[in-house]
């Protein structure tokens, strides 16, 4: 269903298999790790000086809360601290600058922080926090369930992305929740968030923090009976990464809900009418989009669930041509969450980005885009 769900399955269906028989090493092939020990890296992002920005999700704190199982929405122990960090490294293997810390909840097995981040002039804006209905209309966490700004260290929420849900319900479904994720600068200046629990694209005032809905993703075909869509077998698309090219297109990478089928997920474009149309389609479990400068876009896919369970390093990194075809260019990866590219191609990939503290890591791939792309592999082989 929505993105804390991935680390509930992740810990539900990985943790016993390791129990049982550790998984195969990753083959990182030519990237080398420039950061590790992180607490679920979520998002990356490349500035204008060519420096990477890091959101690591955190592990709670020691404040109880009142919060629900994200699976169930029962009733659940959870705890509550400014774990979740922001980031940043001035180039590979620089020592790491703690730029700021953002609320983190751990709800049962799962951590939900700091999700994704973009820069514009000296402010830095990042997505943070999930809430929903059954915990009441007012979100009792400060800079939560919203973009939130960060000038000189200084965190305050930018704009209220859970009071748009509450208002707007965009997708209209009784599922009344909100988890702000992928953001992006337009060039026309705006702020744009794909809201990962209420299925839309929102485009935030860079003056006021005025939010307005630009897009509706709609469900998907599912496997399972959805209560929130009246009982049919709809998924729901949870988009992720969000990038707008030069001449304004838009562009939304859709994870697609449990159980996560493969081939299922997609990227698709959004008019300026807020037209959605599909763009490139086959993919698998997309937390991912980034625009590099060969003009290509950049998609990472998370993993891959079967009917056996979690397929061990089945993450990867793939380019979209502009006729829409994919193609991988790294694969192997162990549960991959973001990507950046710099204006020279190089690129910076956060792996094992899940609910198991200090096993998050960065690698760094020169040269990324000038990677030879494969053919994507059939589903199932």
């Amino acid at each position: 269903m929505k993105k804390t769900l991935l680390a509930a399955l992740f810990l539900l269906l990985v943790i016993p298999t390791i129990a049982q028989e550790a998984p195969p090493p990753p083959d990182l092939g030519s990237g080398m790790v420039v950061i590790q020990g992180l607490n679920g890296p979520q998002g990356l992002h490349v500035d204008a000086d060519g420096a990477l920005w890091i959101v690591d999700s955190g592990v709670g704190g020691e404040t109880a809360i009142d919060f629900i199982n994200v699976n169930t929405f029962e009733p659940v122990e959870a705890t509550f601290g400014e774990t979740s960090q922001i980031l940043r490294m001035a180039s590979p293997n620089e020592e790491l600058e703690l730029v700021a810390t953002l609320p983190s909840v751990a709800a049962g097995m799962d951590f939900i922080g700091g999700a994704r981040l973009t820069t514009a002039g000296d402010a830095v804006y990042a997505t943070v926090g999930s809430w929903h209905i059954s915990l009441g209309e007012d979100v009792s966490i400060e800079n939560y369930t919203s973009v939130v700004s960060i000038v000189d260290g200084e965190v305050q929420t930018f704009a209220d992305l859970w009071a748009h849900e509450l208002a707007n319900n965009p997708d209209g479904t009784e599922n009344i929740e909100s988890h702000p994720y992928g953001i992006t600068v337009g060039s026309d200046g705006m702020l744009y968030v794909a809201d990962a629990a209420a299925n839309a694209l929102i485009a935030l005032d860079p003056e006021t923090g005025g939010t307005t809905t630009i897009a509706v993703f709609e469900g998907m075909p599912g496997v399972f009976p959805n209560p929130w869509r009246g009982g049919e077998s709809i998924t729901d698309p949870v988009p992720t990464g969000v990038v707008i090219d030069d001449e304004g297109a838009i562009y939304v990478s859709l994870l697609s809900g449990a159980p996560f089928i493969p081939g299922s997920s997609k990227v698709v474009q959004v008019a300026t009418d807020g037209t959605v149309s599909d763009y490139a389609t086959g993919l698998t479990m997309l937390t991912d989009l980034q625009l590099a400068p060969d003009g290509n876009l950049y998609a990472v896919s998370f993993g891959m669930f079967t009917e056996e369970g979690p397929v061990p390093n089945a993450g990867s990194v793939i380019r979209i041509l502009d006729d829409g075809t994919p193609e991988v260019v790294i694969d192997g990866l162990p549960f991959a969450t973001a990507l950046a590219i710099d204006e020279n191609g190089n690129g910076y990939v956060a792996i094992n980005g899940i609910a198991i503290p200090e096993a998050g890591m960065v690698v760094y791939y020169e040269a990324l885009t000038a990677l030879e792309g494969q053919p994507m592999p059939e589903m199932g082989s």
